[in-house]
């Protein structure tokens, strides 16, 4: 009984002891406790609009008639796409493309209306700003929808003059039923879609960093917690795992909910992922800590090593297109499963049984990276004690 209440005062002692130097450097704290939040914040406001709408656009409307109107009023009226500009001048057109002030050009030629009703196929040119992906899309999405729609309407006058029965009308203009339902993101919004790899990605780069810091300010103090290094590795684990779950539980349960991100999971099953996620991602922060001598370093490590771990996670490239090496590579770091396993449960609804590989990769991860801080906290140990 007397080892059990020992080891238990002394992880006490650690506990306390890491939380007062946590708290006596701003840069760690900023880190370690502020980031996550911050960071979020400032992502769900950026993405929290979800689709882009009313994307200016040019018409040229070369042909002026009743059904080009029909065409032009239908652009108008969508949500994604606004005409700020009628002219008859492509060349105009163009110009106010290279300003900046549109993002596309709608060009209804002459003769449209004649060609639609002569059941002949008219074409109608859409230029689009391809380096903006999103506006592309939906100006794309919008236009193509119009065009279509307005084609069809045209198929059902000249049949209704013909004399065709009302009745069988759909099935002569509509061959084919096209209905779309999406799942997980209904509203094809880019913060439900980002959102959740985000946040797994700064949790890890976020204590990868601050432990970093806080390892350098333990050695310019020359200071250790304890004496018995699982009990350090343990009480950082408990510090930063609490600390996160504060945080994550604010973000998850108040400010995702203001933006309308997807949160379709089980509350037990979120906990559970996030807690293993949290004692790997931790465990390699603590390892790696021991890599910098110099307080400066694991801020160089941010600058270069979060892109390349936002695409590796499959947040900004889907994964399923990266090179097999290098998606192998991307499973040595607790985020790359972690956002798969999160996207899955929070966006999906999936259970733990669903996610049961990802799981598994971060639990052998949490021991590997384990064994690996408890290994580096010894080394420091043994090196105070020599010298």
């Amino acid at each position: 009984m007397s080892v059990i209440s020992s080891i238990f005062r002394d992880l006490k002692c650690a506990i306390i002891d890491e939380l007062k130097l946590l708290f006596s450097d701003s840069g760690a704290l900023l880190l370690l406790v502020f980031a996550t939040m911050i960071y979020t914040t400032i992502y769900s406001i950026a993405y929290g609009s979800e689709v882009v709408r009313d994307v200016p656009i040019a018409v040229v409307d070369n042909d002026n008639t009743a059904i080009s109107r029909e065409l032009i009023k239908g652009v108008e009226d969508g949500p994604d796409t606004r005409v700020a500009y009628e002219t008859e001048s492509l060349n105009r057109a163009k110009q106010l493309f290279y300003e900046g002030k549109i993002f596309g050009i709608l060009h209804i030629p002459n003769n449209y209306e004649r060609t639609l009703l002569a059941g002949e196929q008219a074409n109608v040119s859409l230029m689009i700003d391809g380096t903006h992906l999103m506006l592309y899309s939906h100006i794309m999405q919008q236009g193509v929808a119009d065009i279509l729609t307005t084609g069809a309407e045209v198929e059902v006058s000249k049949l209704l003059k013909d004399g065709t029965n009302a009745a069988t009308i759909p099935s002569l203009v509509e061959a084919i039923s096209y209905n779309a339902n999406v799942l997980y993101n209904p509203n094809m919004g880019y913060g439900s879609f980002v959102m959740p790899s985000i946040l797994i990605v700064i949790i890890q780069q976020t204590l990868i960093i601050g432990l970093a810091l806080m390892a350098a300010r333990r050695r310019e103090r020359g200071a250790i917690i304890t004496t018995n290094p699982i009990i350090s590795v343990l009480s950082k684990i408990l510090v930063y795992t609490m600390i996160y779950g504060i945080n994550l539980t604010i973000i998850l349960g108040i400010i995702w909910p203001i933006f309308d991100f997807p949160n379709m999971g089980s509350t037990t099953n979120v906990v559970i992922l996030l807690l293993i996620y949290m004692v790997s991602a931790t465990t390699l922060g603590i390892a790696t800590s021991h890599l910098f001598t110099r307080r400066e370093s694991p801020l160089m490590l941010l600058l270069w090593s979060s892109i390349p771990i936002l695409l590796i996670a499959g947040v900004s490239y889907p994964y399923e297109a990266l090179p097999e090496w290098l998606y192998t590579i991307g499973r040595i770091l607790p985020s790359s499963s972690a956002v798969d396993a999160f996207i899955e449960i929070n966006s999906m609804g999936a259970s733990l049984a669903d996610i049961l590989p990802e799981i598994t990769t971060l639990l052998a991860l949490a021991a590997i990276y384990l064994t690996c801080a408890i290994i580096a906290e010894s080394r420091l140990h043994r090196d105070k004690t020599t010298a």
